[in-house]
């Protein structure tokens, strides 16, 4: 039988080594906490293009500025613009988006014809995918 002396240092010896290894640094933790806080704030994206009122044959370039709580997104993963014929509902093109600096995403394209078209944004970034549409009338 273990002195009872003995039993008392050996459970205090152990309660010390289970409390010390609970203590370890958070350091790792507490930026894995931080990083995902940051990324459940939802991204807002503002689609424009110029000219606002585009023609036939004209070069229009469009834009997706993507933010985070009020902050440039320079990361994203993927931003797409897909143009769609209002008039021939299965048709669309895809154009890749550029950085541009400063949470902007860029690309242009040219209309062969008149009409209106719908323009949607698919941005990927940190976790997230947003995709605002707009309308785009193309005069002749």
């Amino acid at each position: 039988m273990i002195k009872p002396r003995i039993s008392r240092g050996l459970i205090c010896m152990l309660m010390g080594i289970t409390l010390a290894g609970c203590s370890g640094n958070n350091e790792g933790m507490e930026h894995m906490h931080t990083a995902a806080d940051s990324s459940m704030v939802p991204i807002k994206v503002e689609l424009s293009w110029s000219p606002e009122n585009a023609a036939v044959n004209e070069k229009v370039n469009f834009k997706a500025v993507v933010t985070q709580d009020g902050k440039p997104v320079d990361d994203a993963k993927e931003v797409l613009f897909e143009i769609a014929d209002s008039s021939d509902g299965g048709k669309s093109v895809e154009l890749k988006g550029k950085s541009d600096g400063d949470g902007a995403y860029v690309s242009e394209s040219t209309f062969k014809q008149a009409g209106k078209y719908t323009v949607t944004s698919h941005v990927t970034a940190r976790t997230q995918h947003s995709m605002p549409s707009k309308e785009l009338v193309v005069q002749p």
